[in-house]
C-alpha cells in the first residue's frame, strides 16, 4: 500500500512539475510570512 501511494505521488510530481513547484513555494512563502508576522508583531521593546 505504501508503495502504491509513493508511486502515485511520484507520477503526480513527474507529470505536473510546474503546479507542484508552485504549491511548494506558495506554502513556503505562507510559512515565512507567518514567521515574520509573529517575530515582528509580537516583539516588544525589552531593555
Amino acid at each position: 500500500m505504501n508503495h502504491l501511494i509513493l508511486g502515485a505521488f511520484y507520477d503526480s510530481v513527474n507529470k505536473n512539475v510546474g503546479p507542484t513547484l508552485m504549491w511548494v513555494f506558495f506554502l513556503l512563502m505562507v510559512i515565512e510570512m507567518i514567521y515574520v508576522m509573529v517575530k515582528y508583531l509580537d516583539s516588544h521593546d525589552r531593555k
